[in-house]
């Protein structure tokens, strides 16, 4: 006789739920509260202030505010925008688009290190890491930066929000 015991059903616990905001590729404007849109929350693909950005999403605590310094990072770890404010920091947009990711920045901790939380923050991961990163090349730029790195889309990608580090 085989019989299985009855053990009450234990659920997982979900993830705790991250708040999101939206923001623009270029100007890196944060949406406004949705209820004040013309268009519904989530439809709006080009940014209704600068007009040249596309809106994608991340997790509302990676971006500190309006106007932050940001790239965006595809799955192949190219970079597929630059915003305005990151630009003096890595480099003009332009040249950048569809280039590696090696070519604007470069890990203290490593490349390699920089390639798998980029690649897991594409993929989706949940979690925001940190990096100390210089540009490349320097020249005027400032010689270390702080990232905050986490997922953003649609589509996936990673978003690197960079700040100079001090000292």
């Amino acid at each position: 006789m085989t019989g299985i015991a009855q053990i009450p059903g234990v659920r997982p616990a979900s993830p705790p739920r991250v708040e999101r905001t939206r923001f623009c590729t270029r100007c890196a404007a944060t949406a406004e509260d949705p209820d004040g849109q013309a268009v519904p929350f989530g439809f709006d693909r080009v940014c209704g202030r600068c007009g040249m950005g596309v809106m994608l999403t991340a997790p509302r605590q990676v971006l500190s505010g309006t106007g932050a310094a940001i790239v965006v990072v595809t799955r192949e770890g190219r970079v597929s925008a630059v915003s305005e404010a990151a630009e003096p920091l890595v480099g003009e947009e332009a040249g950048l688009l569809g280039m590696p990711i090696g070519s604007a920045v470069t890990s203290e901790e490593g490349d390699d290190r920089l390639v798998r939380q980029l690649a897991r923050a594409a993929g989706g991961g949940r979690e925001v890491t940190e990096a100390s990163l210089a540009p490349v090349p320097q020249g005027s730029r400032p010689a270390r930066l702080r990232a905050r790195i986490s997922s953003c889309g649609p589509p996936r990608a990673a978003l690197l929000v960079l700040e100079r580090a001090s000292g």
